[in-house]
């Protein structure tokens, strides 16, 4: 006479999940002077903004541990995000068997569970992925802003000093928030 047995299971899982995404851009710098003056333009226009500059790149971590790192030289922007979490997954299952010995059943139950795990496992991964994404896409916009912002000044600043380079400026008037700039050089 065989007895049912209630069989239950419960396996955890604990892992750490790590997410990261970034895209790269160019600024669009005019080479108005010689390189090495457009780049310390452009590196005291990103230290008025709050960036740090190491070498030849300054950089600025934004809400939410967004990186902006800018290569001062060539004009390159990098925009990175990361994000590292650790979490414990728990799946549990549960079956019935009709024998003395119910490891058999035990083991298939407990494959079942791991496997509920690793399914888990990839959708936490692929949630933490779509979270870092949408983290970086929100910034983006209101980056592009203020990189478009600082190319602008630098390119203010680099024209005003060719026109003295040039001869003497006898009218200079520029509005900012419109984004003008009128320049008169006597030769």
């Amino acid at each position: 006479m065989s007895r049912a047995y209630r069989i239950k299971v419960r396996e955890t899982l604990r892992r750490v999940f790590r997410a990261k995404d970034g895209v790269s851009t160019q600024l669009e710098l005019l080479e108005i002077l010689p390189p090495e003056q457009m780049a310390e333009l452009l590196a005291e226009e990103l230290g008025r903004r709050g960036y740090e500059r190491d070498g030849d790149s300054a950089s600025k971590t934004l809400e939410g541990g967004i990186k902006v790192i800018v290569n001062i030289q060539t004009g390159t922007v990098q925009v990175q995000v990361e994000e590292c979490t650790e979490k414990e997954l728990e799946a549990e299952q549960e079956g019935v068997v009709f024998d003395e010995q119910p490891t058999q059943r035990e083991r298939q139950l407990r494959e079942a569970a791991r496997q509920k795990l690793d399914k888990q496992a990839e959708q936490q991964a692929a949630q933490l992925q779509e979270e870092v994404t949408k983290r970086l896409e929100n910034v983006l916009g209101d980056l592009r802003k203020e990189l478009d912002q600082a190319v602008n000044r630098v390119t203010a600043e680099a024209l005003k000093k060719k026109a003295a380079q040039l001869g003497q400026i006898k009218e200079l008037s520029e509005d900012q928030e419109q984004g003008t700039l009128t320049i008169v050089v006597e030769v």
